[in-house]
């Protein structure tokens, strides 16, 4: 997949969250700069994250500084195009705090 430079970046960030949080079930990207993130309570059984959780997450995101959109139990990011290394490692801090909080 051809993702580009920030692209590439986002997706492959988002990967390792995924690896460090196991209630992250899927991760969907890495086509451009588009990104979902599936969140599970029972990783084995794949049941959506709670509601709750789901808009505490987003909360702190929101407040460390990334603005998402939450479908259901997913992440939803579409960053502009221009969006640079740094502002993308802040989209990646602003996830970690989210998660962090779960």
């Amino acid at each position: 997949a051809n993702a580009g430079p920030r692209g590439a970046q986002l997706y492959n960030g988002v990967k390792a969250l995924a690896e460090k949080y196991d209630f992250i079930g899927d991760v969907r990207g890495g086509h451009g700069l588009m990104t979902g993130i599936e969140l599970v309570s029972d990783t084995a059984a794949k049941t959506p994250m709670d509601m709750p959780t789901m808009k505490r997450i987003h909360k702190t995101m929101y407040e460390a500084g990334c603005m998402v959109r939450l479908g259901m139990n997913n992440i939803l990011m579409s960053p502009p195009l221009v969006i640079t290394q740094a502002e993308v490692d802040q989209v990646l801090g602003a996830l970690d705090a989210g998660f962090a909080v779960v």
